[in-house]
């Protein structure tokens, strides 16, 4: 596909970038395979950020997924003020969904596993802080699941019926998701704020009434 674009675009004398070249591929997978050619050549996190940007529309399966993660592990650095690593993980009905699909808002990751006592502790208080902003369009709570056992996981959720968003990493993607973020333990909270920016890459923990300072001060910021 890279040797019929640069061909074709050669023929017609059209400038050389992804834009065009996307323009003589007529089925979105080919053009999904160009945007992560391009997307796995990117040597910042900027750059791969602006193309998920401007062409992430196109990536819409499992592999897509998997591949732009791993992109996303060996670039990101996590520094407070750069932009949050934009990782896809599937939900409990197995739907993609990515970090940057909340921008807009502040956003609270919670980094557990059914298997972490210290992380099972905090979702009472969890759901306190959840139950008091719930009228709150300016935040969004979500928690990530690293656990390896997928029924455990779902069993959890059914007998806590949790209010707010909940994820799962498959096996191998929460390794490098912990890998990119840094995290040698669990739980971990990230506060990004509603540019996609890391506002506290190890933000307190919901049993720390020092949070709700953080959040207000956070969701009030520009």
């Amino acid at each position: 596909m890279q040797r019929y674009t640069t061909f074709a675009l050669a023929k017609e004398g059209e400038k050389d970038n992804l834009s065009n070249r996307l323009k003589w591929l007529p089925d979105d997978l080919l053009k999904a395979e160009v945007v992560l050619w391009y997307a796995e050549r990117c040597r910042t996190y900027e750059n791969y950020q602006k193309i998920l940007g401007e062409y992430g529309s196109f990536l819409t399966t499992e592999n897509h997924r998997e591949r732009m993660n791993a992109v996303s592990a060996r670039l990101y650095q996590g520094k407070k003020g750069e932009m949050a690593a934009d990782f896809t993980y599937p939900d409990r009905n197995g739907k993609l969904v990515s970090l940057s699909d909340f921008r807009g808002k502040v956003v609270l990751v919670d980094v557990w596993a059914t298997w972490c006592g210290p992380c099972c502790a905090e979702i009472p208080h969890l759901e306190k802080l959840v139950e008091r902003f719930k009228d709150n369009d300016k935040i969004q709570f979500i928690s990530i699941s690293v656990d390896t056992a997928l029924k455990a996981w779902l069993n959890k959720l059914e007998k806590d019926k949790p209010a707010w968003a909940q994820f799962i990493f498959p096996k191998e993607e929460a390794a490098r998701f912990m890998q990119a973020w840094g995290i040698s333990g669990i739980p971990r909270f990230i506060l990004i704020d509603r540019n996609g920016k890391i506002y506290a890459a190890d933000a307190p923990r919901p049993s720390d009434e020092g949070l709700v300072e953080i959040l207000e001060k956070a969701m009030n910021e520009e």
